[in-house]
Formats: structure tokens, sequence, C-alpha cells
């Protein structure tokens, strides 16, 4: 299952993140492979984000208990355009015109963790019948990473190169002290973007695991099989169901990945399947939160405070 959260990490390594993104590697603030308002758009010609709550298909609707101790990818997006609000303002106090690469422009399949629409394998039968397996729009690349002179490079980062791992830049340029870890650390520190999110990825993933062994699961999950079997599929578990089509057309789906995928979901929706693990999982998460409520309270609060930082930066109504 894709993840994109990310823990708690010195901001040296936060820092390297960002200059993942500034190289073109990556987005900032994201790992691993993916607000109410859901999927939108900043502006003509930017891809939909995913919506917070699945809009369509069999996990129309659904929301995990433990979503509400996750950042959604809007939230995450406004928490990127603070840190470059803040950096483009220090890179003014030394003299440094500084735009960062628009954020947003490569979103992930989904909102949060959860990974809902794709959690129990694919679900919507529209996205299928487009792309099969694969993802819309999943060779969208990055956009270019500003070009900056090597003094441009040192304020920015407080490092000669925009790498990870890069060796610090001298202390002081023009005769003026560079914040520590550059303008972008500086920001960053502002903002204050360091939050271990682990504990809910950690948990989440830890119930769809357990869920895995349920016996309403293992039932609902044979009767798919059955009937993918009688459609002349052999597959054990729709998390395996993609596996059934090899990629040979370069991430396009072809007509047999095509009908694999929409065999796949009308028997998850003749079985029932989607609902009933959804429903085995959210009384696991419920028990984990009952569990684990301290600790994801504070995690939830420190969200809300970086969200709100962000917002007042931007201007913005948390």
């Amino acid at each position: 299952m894709m993840r994109r959260s990310r823990a708690a990490r010195p901001l040296v390594a936060v820092v390297a993140g960002a200059l993942l993104a500034l190289a073109g590697c990556s987005p900032f603030g994201a790992t691993g492979d993916p607000a109410a308002g859901g999927a939108r758009p900043s502006r003509t010609g930017t891809p939909a984000w995913p919506a917070a709550t699945p809009r369509s298909g069999l996990a129309k609707g659904l929301v995990l208990p433990l979503e509400a101790y996750m950042e959604p990818y809007a939230d995450t997006v406004a928490v990127q355009q603070a840190v470059d609000r803040l950096t483009t303002r220090c890179m003014q106090r030394y003299g440094y015109a500084y735009t960062a690469p628009a954020r947003g422009m490569t979103p992930p399949p989904s909102s949060d963790d959860s990974n809902m629409p794709r959690r129990y394998g694919i679900t919507d039968r529209d996205q299928a019948a487009r792309y099969g397996y694969f993802l819309g729009d999943s060779g969208r690349t990055p956009p270019p990473a500003p070009r900056l002179t090597a003094a441009e490079t040192a304020v920015l980062t407080g490092r000669l190169a925009v790498a990870p791992g890069a060796k610090r830049a001298p202390a002081r340029i023009d005769g003026r002290r560079i914040p520590e870890d550059g303008c972008l650390g500086e920001s960053i520190r502002r903002v204050g973007p360091r939050i271990d999110e682990s504990p809910a990825s950690t948990l989440d993933y830890e119930s769809l695991r357990r869920s895995q062994s349920d016996p309403r699961v293992l039932a609902v999950v044979g009767a798919w099989s059955r009937c993918m079997k009688a459609k002349g599929y052999t597959v054990d578990s729709p998390l395996d169901a993609a596996k059934l089509t090899p990629d040979t057309h370069h991430g396009q789906a072809d007509q047999a990945d095509i009908t694999t995928a929409l065999t796949d979901i009308d028997c998850k929706r003749r079985t029932g399947l989607v609902k009933t693990w959804y429903t085995v999982e959210s009384a696991i998460q419920r028990q984990q939160i009952e569990q684990n409520q301290f600790q994801l309270q504070q995690l939830k609060d420190r969200i809300a405070a970086e969200v709100k930082s962000a917002m007042a930066v931007l201007g913005r109504n948390s």
C-alpha cells in the first residue's frame, strides 16, 4: 500500500527532503509510492487533487477512523506553499529573487495514507474502464527545479549544493550570517512541519494486516476469488489482482487489463467485499484509537497547529 507520511526527523533530514523536491526527484513532504473540500485544482492546468473522501466507485463515502489523525493532501500542499513563501521572503533579504517550484502539480492517488480508493484493490469502475489497474496521469513529471547560482544555493540551503549530504556552506556570505540550513531551514522551522505522523500510519498499516485474518474478511475474499475463478481468473486476493495482467505496454492499459479490472470490481460488488472489509477494519481502528488515544490526539493537535501556522502565512482561514 502506498504511503506518503513523514516521520519526525532532524531538521537536516527535513531540509534534505526539500532539496530532493527542488531537484525534481519527489514532492516535498511526501515519501513512499500518494480538506473536506476534497479534490480541487488551484488554477487552470493544475491536476485535480485527490478528494479527502472517495466520490465514486465502491469506496464512495468511506472514511476510516484513523484518517482523522492524518494530514490530507490539500493541507500538505498548503504547508509546502507556506514554507515556499517564507523562503522567498528570506531570500529577498539577501537580495535574491527566488521562485519555488509550483506545488500540487504531481498529486498522489489518494489524499492520505489510508489510500481508501484502492485500499482493498481497485474500486472505481469508471476509472478501470479507462485505465485498467493503472493510475491516470501517472506519467506527469514534476515541475523543473529553479536554477541557482552558488551564492543563491548557499543562502537557500546553507549547503554548497542542492543535494542531500552536500557540504555546509560558509556561515556568512557578503558579511551576513546565513540562517542554519539556509532560508529553507529557517522557513521550515517557522511553519514547524517536523511532525511524527508514523503513529497513525503504523496503526493504519497494522489494521489492514490484522483485518486480513478476520473470518468475515476471509469469507468474503474467498467468495470474490470464486467469482473471479468463474470468470476465468485464478487469484486468491484482490490485493494481488493487478498481477493478473503484466505491464507490457509501459503503464498503459490494454483491453485485457481493462477487462480483468472490470471483472475484479464486478466481483467485489456482487460479494460486498469492500463494505464487509471496511466494516471489519473500522472496528479494528476504533479499538486502536481507544488504546492509543493520547498519542493520536497529540498528533492531531500538532497537525492542526502546523496547518494553522501555514494558513496564517498564506493569509487564509484555517
